[in-house]
């Protein structure tokens, strides 16, 4: 699915206060965007997992989805997973944000 480039940018920015990195910075995709996230999301499984969870948290991400995730075979497929459902929840909210902002 395309999002509007205002949407992913919301998305972008938003991702890039709660992980606080500047890797996501210059995304131009959401191809660029899911893979810099899931190294993001890999660093923190490996070293914070407490400030992953936060995170997790914060977004307001399905706890189902994620617990799921985790069942991936490697901590790569874990990370990438949860990347994508990071990635969903925040195209959704920026989503939202956009309507309700141009009326």
């Amino acid at each position: 699915m395309e999002y509007a480039a205002v949407i992913l940018s919301g998305a972008t920015q938003q991702l890039q206060k709660l992980f606080g990195t500047e890797t996501l910075q210059h995304t131009h995709n959401l191809q660029d965007l899911q893979q810099k996230l899931a190294q993001a999301v890999l660093y923190l499984l490996q070293k914070d997992l407490n400030r992953l969870l936060n995170i997790l948290y914060r977004i307001d991400v399905d706890e189902r989805k994620v617990k799921q995730a985790m069942l991936a075979p490697t901590e790569e497929e874990v990370a990438d997973h949860i990347a994508q459902i990071i990635i969903k929840r925040e195209l959704q909210k920026a989503q939202t944000r956009f309507i309700y902002r141009s009326n």
